[in-house]
Parts: structure tokens; C-alpha cells; sequence
């Protein structure tokens, strides 16, 4: 009996351990700091196709044109400013809501305009992207 409980013993001091370092990482799930710079890189790639998609439709020079890619720009702001604070426990839930709804915005967008299809593929792989970012920050969220 008591070799039981000196095994129970040690069995509850090795799960606390692994619970007590988990918890410190338990905010967020993958490798986040990763999802964060595909979601750079294809940012890049979407506002280049965007701007060139723009350039071949009828929103070619006119306001809407210039308000998404001013919309765009500060998205591509706020996914910078995320991966500069992606550790920061207080800070990066937040900043990652702000990129999340503000591409719901742009996917707004991209769903009420013809554009070139090159646009649509680089946007679905951005939306892969927020996805998978809010999958990593643990926050329920949809389209």
C-alpha cells in the first residue's frame, strides 16, 4: 500500500510539472510566431495582385479604389505590428482580433468584386492564413 501511494505521489508531482509548464504556453496553440510571418509573406503577394487586379477593373482610379488599398495597408500594419508583439501574453489576443476583423473587412470586399483571379487565390491564401492565426490565439471565429 504504501508503495502505491509513494508511486501516486510522484505520478501527481510529474502531471503538476507538465500542467505548471504548459500553462505558461497554454494561450496559444502551434507555432504562432510561424503563422504570422506566412501571413506577412502572403499579405505582400495579395496587396500586389490586388493593386494590380484594381488597375484592370472598373474601380480603376476611382475612391473605392483607393479606400481598399488604404484598407489593405493598415491590415498589412497591424499583421507587422502582431508579429513585433507576438510573445506578449497582454498584448497580442488583441492585436490579433484587430487583424482577424480587419480582414473580414477586405474579405467583404473580396467577395462583392469581380476581380482578376489571381487576386482571389492570394486572398484565399491569406484567409488560410487568418484561419489558422485565430486557431493559434485560441479565438472563435468566422467568416
Amino acid at each position: 500500500m504504501r508503495r502505491l501511494s509513494i508511486s501516486t505521489l510522484m505520478l501527481l508531482a510529474i502531471v503538476f510539472a507538465s500542467v505548471t509548464v504548459f500553462a505558461q504556453r497554454a494561450w496559444y496553440r502551434g507555432n504562432v510566431r510561424e503563422n504570422i510571418r506566412q501571413l506577412e509573406t502572403d499579405t505582400d503577394r495579395f496587396k500586389g495582385s490586388l493593386d494590380r487586379a484594381l488597375d484592370h477593373s472598373p474601380l480603376d482610379g476611382t475612391r473605392a479604389e483607393d479606400e481598399i488599398n488604404e484598407y489593405v495597408k493598415n491590415f498589412e500594419a497591424a499583421t507587422d505590428k502582431l508579429k513585433d508583439r507576438s510573445e506578449d501574453r497582454e498584448y497580442s489576443p488583441g492585436l490579433a482580433r484587430e487583424v482577424l476583423t480587419r480582414g473580414r473587412v477586405i474579405n467583404g470586399f473580396m467577395r462583392s468584386h469581380r476581380l482578376q483571379n489571381e487576386a482571389k487565390v492570394d486572398w484565399s491564401r491569406v484567409r488560410s492564413d487568418l484561419n489558422r492565426l485565430a486557431n493559434g490565439y485560441n479565438i472563435r471565429w468566422s467568416w
